[in-house]
């Protein structure tokens, strides 16, 4: 809520008392507000909506606040809240005040509507700070809610007392909510009775968070989602407004599940981001939402194309969509400096590629292979010199047998349908293959972990042999983009 604060419409008979009370000396205020003001204005205080807060938050369910020797600002905020759980802290002096002869917890309850029994009180000595850490922390806890669903007011107590309750709420992600004045009497400036209203106490992360947003969009950036989201879920926790950082998370959750191969997880998280773009991206003007929406409009047909892949697919067309998957996951891995990770995924996309097309074009199961179907159309000395390029010197001529792994599958592939890999890629993949045994999650002692442009020229090798069934090179890059990951700005701020 923006704009002039809403103050209660009084009586007749309340100005009357206001009126007097003007006229009072200050040590007759207090008694004749406990007596004839407070307990039929806290009705109306009761009604008035919480200044600065947004339009879809609740009312909380418990209330933390300071006692001082202002007990008015506590009696007006329990009748707003009407608390299941209240904790009130304060001095010895201050809690056994008895404002017009009545305790003054005795007071709150009975004016504020609420059970005495749902009050608890704890007496702090000063300066009692960690006292007070402690009383605040202990009672989130055992309260047993949301700390969303607890308020904090430090309106009435003395400034150490509510700074150290402020604190420790801010970081249980408690809000922050003061009985604010539209007018003050006499030189010292006392509130004038009736010009109360409830306030929320404006979230330091509207200000600051811009770098909390920056470290998000850098762990999402760099391809590490399960760390954005929860930097994204621990920032919603303590936004007055979380709309943008739960956005967040759940961009976060789609795009880890995604980069872990669990296509119907990311499809499901993803879907229910770009829905919580369409209804909130333009209220609260989150500038990196474009970006993300962009990218989802691209990323979720193909992702839905992903969730949809059989093991054993009917059409060349209906298992590309896996393989163009690994090798855009190869690109994003060396993007983000994973050489050997990105090694690792052009190997699998070839070896899948080569699975998919022994499949579908002559029936080979990669695990149970009937020979005898491709025997006959079997170009020998082709496929030969495809064991040689693979195998070197130490190969030896044989019949096709055993399991198809990644080098007897290039090779008969190679032999069987050149248009599917051709014997000059047989080289570059023994390459790939060698590489890839020798980096640190493979083979041998001593790893030798392979360098970026090492990778770069395998992995575009990868791509040129794809390209040929997916319509040549340029199809298969415009394809690519499809499964692109957003890149966040990381230097914008949080809408306000």
């Amino acid at each position: 809520m923006t704009g002039s604060p809403k103050t209660a419409p009084l009586s007749a008979e309340l100005r009357a008392v206001q009126e007097r009370w003007r006229s009072l000396p200050r040590e007759e205020q207090d008694a004749l507000y406990a007596k004839e003001f407070a307990e039929p204005f806290a009705r109306l205080f009761a009604d008035l909506p919480l200044h600065g807060a947004p339009p879809d938050m609740a009312r909380p369910r418990a209330l933390v606040s300071i006692l001082g020797f202002s007990w008015q600002p506590g009696v007006l905020m329990a009748a707003w809240c009407r608390p299941e759980r209240m904790l009130v802290l304060g001095t010895d002096k201050s809690l056994e005040a008895a404002p017009s002869g009545e305790g003054v917890l005795s007071l709150v309850a009975r004016i504020a509507g609420v059970s005495r029994g749902v009050i608890e009180q704890l007496r702090v000595d000063d300066p009692g700070e960690v006292e007070i850490y402690r009383a605040v922390r202990d009672f989130v806890h055992k309260a047993g809610f949301n700390p969303r669903e607890i308020f904090i007011d430090p309106t009435g107590g003395k400034k150490s007392m509510s700074s150290s309750a402020a604190l420790a709420g801010y970081l249980l992600g408690t809000p922050l909510v003061y009985v604010d004045h539209t007018e003050y009497h006499g030189p010292n400036r006392i509130p004038v009775p009736g010009t109360e209203y409830p306030r929320l106490l404006t979230n330091p992360l509207e200000v600051f968070g811009d770098l909390e947003l920056r470290d998000i969009f850098a762990a999402f950036n760099r391809g590490d989602f399960r760390e954005a989201g929860h930097l994204a879920v621990k920032m919603a926790q303590r936004l007055y407004a979380p709309r943008e950082a739960e956005c967040l998370a759940q961009l976060a959750k789609g795009y880890a599940a995604w980069d872990l191969f669990d296509f119907r997880a990311a499809h499901e998280a993803l879907i229910a981001a770009r829905s919580a773009l369409g209804r909130f991206v333009e209220q609260g003007r989150w500038a990196w939402a474009p970006t993300a929406n962009a990218c989802l409009t691209l990323n979720l047909p193909v992702l839905d194309a992903l969730t949809k892949v059989q093991r054993k697919p009917g059409r060349i067309e209906e298992g590309l969509p896996l393989v163009v998957w690994y090798l855009a996951a190869a690109r994003r891995r060396l993007a983000t400096d994973k050489p050997s990770l990105a090694l690792l995924l052009t190997y699998a996309a070839i070896e899948r590629y080569v699975d998919l097309c022994l499949w579908v074009d002559f029936g080979l199961d990669d695990e149970r292979p009937d020979y005898s179907r491709v025997l006959p159309r079997l170009d020998r000395a082709r496929y030969e010199e495809a064991g040689r390029r693979l195998f070197g010197d130490g190969y030896r001529a044989r019949d096709p047998e055993g399991m198809l792994m990644f080098s007897n599958g290039a090779q008969l592939l190679a032999a069987v349908a050149p248009n599917r890999l051709e014997l000059d890629d047989l080289g570059p993949l023994k390459g790939l293959s060698v590489a890839r045994n020798k980096c640190e999650y493979e083979h041998g002692f001593l790893p030798q972990v392979p360098s970026t442009n090492e990778v770069s020229r395998y992995l575009n090798k990868a791509i040129e042999i794809v390209s040929r069934s997916c319509g040549g090179h340029e199809a298969l890059a415009q394809d690519m983009e499809r499964y692109r990951f957003p890149i966040l700005a990381t230097t914008e701020r949080l809408s306000p």
